[in-house]
């Protein structure tokens, strides 16, 4: 008796849940509808997202206890999204100098089709925690210098404490470089320099200082190289890909 009980509270706790769950989408997705028909910039208020989604007031703050956490959660639903898309772009390896280019032409193209949704990341929500999409650079960043000392490694070279910090301060820089670039291009210069020049430019600069990083470091890298040929010489050095 008490075991079919125990089963029958939680069968409702977990249909709650998915309700729970299902409700704070619907909510997610009215939101940033909402933000792709504002004007670029504008707030976005427990309100209106209410009265796009059909709800009352007091059901979205209830999901999102206010502003603050309706629109951190707006972020981290667009950034990891975004991020995805981004990422994506790396599933095709053939060099570094085309990798680049598709990381970067996938971002500007993004940031250039969602002006809006662009700038609502980028805010901070003066709650004292960084941006969802601080957070998501940060963790980008350090998979990127985890990436960087594994190819180092298949060259025979071990990063050492201060190699893995320099490198690291790099990403931070060129993230923060694509990051400041494509904010003012997609706000003031897009109808003075397209996006192929755009992707062109940031390519070009983020090729030029992870190469010279990596030249610093003893390891000369050629960004037109076949990465088949990289990963052939990454396994005679023991390194598995």
């Amino acid at each position: 008796m008490t075991a079919a009980l125990n089963d029958d509270r939680d069968g409702r706790n977990a249909r709650w849940d998915d309700h729970r769950e299902q409700r704070r989408r619907h909510i997610v997705d009215a939101a940033i509808e909402l933000v792709e028909e504002l004007p670029i910039g504008a707030e976005l208020t427990l309100q209106d997202v209410a009265d796009k989604a059909g709800l009352v007031r007091t059901v979205v703050q209830r999901h999102f206890g206010g502003r603050i956490g309706l629109v951190r959660a707006v972020q981290a639903d667009v950034v990891a999204q975004a991020f995805t898309l981004i990422s994506s772009a790396a599933e095709n390896l053939t060099t570094y100098r085309a990798l680049t280019d598709d990381l970067v032409a996938t971002t500007v193209s993004w940031v250039g089709g969602h002006p809006k949704l662009h700038v609502l990341i980028e805010r901070e929500l003066g709650d004292g925690e960084p941006s969802e999409l601080s957070r998501a650079i940060t963790e980008f960043a350090e998979q990127l210098t985890a990436l960087n000392a594994l190819i180092a490694s298949g060259f025979g070279l071990i990063l050492d404490e201060r190699q893995i910090a320099e490198t690291r301060l790099l990403y931070i820089g060129l993230i923060g470089q694509v990051r400041a670039t494509t904010s003012h291009w997609v706000l003031h210069d897009q109808d003075l320099v397209s996006a192929e020049v755009v992707v062109s430019l940031l390519s070009n600069w983020i090729l030029k200082q992870t190469l010279d990083l990596a030249a610093r470091y003893g390891l000369e890298i050629d960004a037109d190289e076949p990465f088949a040929g990289l990963v052939h010489r990454w396994r005679q050095h023991g390194v598995d890909v």
